[in-house]
């Protein structure tokens, strides 16, 4: 019965609405999604990083366990909750292939969302993102079926691996390794490297052949690339490549890619919002035409009868937003509370005192 209603809702909302960009985030559309969401709002969060409002959160568990977005991370972590109350939170867990994070703040008897499967739910279904507030943030449809991303071949969902802004940055020209014979073989040549870059001040050369980077195989530039983009600038990375006869290991501090390394059409497609920071490289995501910000990915989204269908995971485009579907975070929420992946410790080293000025005689 309230799917009709929404329906109906839906349309004269729409009839009377011109901008089809504006329609997620329509008043008048909105108002008939509030029971909808009722439920999930209680489960969402708001998360702050030095104390700055940075992305939303989805508790997972009434002890205290949250799910958010994790390369928007950094700094001290505090949740905010829907009663007002925050506490400061630690990460427990860090998974980068679906960015997620596993954050815990010390509070029991939250309500945490229970998700259902996203397989049956029909191309052009209505969701909406849940919030903090009793609002709805935004509503939408289901404009492409739970599937992993393929790449340049699917022209439904832009190319994974190259329009990441902020993707780790190591200031090379990858190329295809191949052997004497002039036949392509596992790995990725670098035929140039710019100077003053990652790579350059790391002590990799021209002519390396990169094979390996944190334990997992680049067999390619393809590989290289997606391995570059679940990555930041700043983060530290292990590489290890072929120089002629010789294997031999760097680390790598990544920097950020310059403006004109930027391409055109992810301009184009950035047009008139902010995306987030992370936006590629999922193993598999439920595209929707939602408009969130990039702030308020992390939350839950739902559908027409309040079933939980994963988290806004990255706001990709002008009127495009991916979701990780629940398929994807229930096995790993078993395995974030079994202390697996969790985050490295980061050591505080003590700071050593100011030299003291020499006594004047």
């Amino acid at each position: 019965m309230i799917a009709r209603l929404i329906a109906t809702a839906v349309v004269l909302a729409v009839a009377g609405t011109p901008a089809y960009a504006q329609l997620g985030r329509d008043k008048a559309l909105l108002a008939p999604f509030k029971p909808v969401v009722a439920k999930a709002n209680e489960s969402t969060v708001r998360i702050k990083c030095d104390d700055k409002d940075t992305i939303l959160g989805t508790i997972v568990d009434a002890d205290g366990y949250i799910l958010t977005k994790l390369s928007e991370l950094k700094g001290v972590l505090y949740v905010r909750l829907s009663d007002g109350s925050e506490y400061e939170a630690i990460t427990v867990a860090a998974h980068r292939e679906t960015d997620l994070a596993l954050l815990k703040v010390d509070v029991k008897g939250l309500k945490a969302v229970k998700f259902a499967d996203t397989a049956k739910v029909p191309q052009g279904n209505w969701l909406a993102a849940a919030g903090p507030t009793s609002d709805p943030i935004s509503v939408g449809i289901v404009s492409v079926m739970t599937r992993k991303l393929t790449g340049f071949a699917d022209t439904r969902i832009p190319d994974p691996r190259g329009t990441n802004p902020s993707r780790g940055y190591m200031g090379i020209m990858p190329d295809e390794a191949k052997d004497a014979k002039g036949k392509v073989v596992a790995g990725t040549l670098i035929t140039k490297v710019t100077g003053g870059g990652a790579a350059d001040k790391a002590g990799l050369l021209a002519d390396d052949v990169i094979f390996e980077m944190n334990g997992k195989a680049i067999d390619g530039p393809s590989e290289l690339r997606g391995f570059l983009d679940t990555m930041r600038g700043g983060d530290v990375i292990a590489v290890k490549v072929r120089r002629k006869d010789e294997v031999k290991e760097f680390k790598v501090t990544l920097g950020t890619a310059p403006p004109e390394a930027k391409d055109r059409g992810e301009m184009q497609n950035a047009m008139g919002s902010t995306l987030s920071l992370r936006r590629t490289g999922f193993p598999q995501v439920l595209q929707t035409d939602l408009v969130v910000d990039a702030r308020d990915c992390g939350g839950p989204v739902v559908d027409l009868d309040g079933n939980v269908m994963g988290i806004n995971i990255a706001r990709a485009g002008r009127v495009e937003t991916w979701i990780l579907p629940s398929e994807v975070i229930r096995p790993l929420l078993t395995e974030f509370k079994a202390g697996k992946f969790a985050p490295p410790v980061v050591v505080k080293l003590p700071v050593a005192p100011p030299p003291h000025a020499p006594k004047k005689k």
